[in-house]
């Protein structure tokens, strides 16, 4: 644990050593907020991928907590210095934490320590609706009333339009399709994701009904509409430090571990914690 507290003292001298100079001009310029900020996000994107070169050299299990750390101390630069050019308000910078958790999070995937894990592209629901009309076409045989069912089911595929199969994460374990929909919190405006969730769940399904459907999420706290998920049996939920026992699980991250150097109040600058305190803003960053 020293050793990673240590890489990670390392990485962040680093980053703020090549960052900050960067960022200290360009919130002289005459831009806008927006652009400042985008430029400040394409800096760090930049030092990211740098960092990142060298971990392909690595073993296996370093390989995978290099990429954590490296992930987490972008994390932190990325919020301070986007801060300098464009200050948060609680929306943004709720939203953009929820972001960095969710990349965070996935870095798990890029380089996973079980070999039987490998992503692959997610279906088009375009395919799901032609194996059902082709499976329904072949159950009619010579059926006298087939034109009209099929011109029925064609107006039902109308109506139900195009579902979006692209999530989070799409996987094969073991051959086994996965699915991980990453979600930094379940508020009571989720109605629309809860429907969007159980009808892309279920597209999934027919798809291949082998495929797990899980639903990893920050927070503990959420309400009736991820009650609604879980009594569905489609998607399997996972919640605050379950959700990280998962990962683990599937991928032999050694995230929780590396969870453990996450201190966001002496990882920031003083200026931008003390600002994140007096905006009230340090509860979003419960990881």
């Amino acid at each position: 644990m020293n050793e990673y507290q240590h890489r990670k003292r390392e990485i962040l001298g680093s980053l703020r050593a090549e960052i900050g100079p960067k960022v200290n001009k360009i919130s002289k310029y005459s831009s806008t907020p927006n652009v400042k900020a985008k430029m400040v996000n394409e800096i760090i994107s930049e030092c990211r991928a740098s960092l990142l070169t060298s971990v392909n050299y690595l073993s296996k299990n370093e390989r995978e907590i290099e990429s954590l750390i490296i992930q987490y101390c972008c994390s932190v630069v990325s919020l301070e210095y986007r801060n300098q050019v464009f200050p948060y308000e609680y929306m943004a910078f709720s939203r953009r934490v929820g972001e960095l958790w969710e990349c965070f999070c996935k870095t798990a995937w890029d380089y996973p320590v079980n070999d039987s894990v490998c992503r692959i592209q997610p279906p088009n629901f375009i395919n799901v609706k032609s194996m059902i009309i082709d499976r329904i076409r072949s159950n009619l045989g010579n059926n006298p009333s087939s034109n009209d069912v099929m011109s029925d089911v064609n107006k039902l595929c109308d109506v139900i339009g195009n579902i979006n199969m692209k999530e989070d994460e799409v996987f094969r374990k073991d051959d086994i399709p996965h699915v991980i929909d990453f979600k930094s919190g379940f508020g009571s405006n989720e109605k629309g994701n809860m429907l969007r969730l159980l009808a892309v769940g279920k597209a999934y399904k027919i798809w291949d009904s082998r495929t797990q459907l899980m639903l990893l999420i920050r927070q503990n706290d959420n309400n009736h509409y991820l009650n609604s998920l879980r009594n569905s049996r489609i998607w399997d939920v996972h919640t605050g430090l379950d959700s990280y026992k998962k990962i683990k699980e599937i991928t032999g991250s050694d995230i929780e571990n590396v969870l453990k150097i996450i201190n966001w109040e002496s990882d920031f600058s003083n200026n931008f914690y003390e600002f994140l305190v007096r905006y009230n803003l340090t509860k979003y960053l419960d990881w």
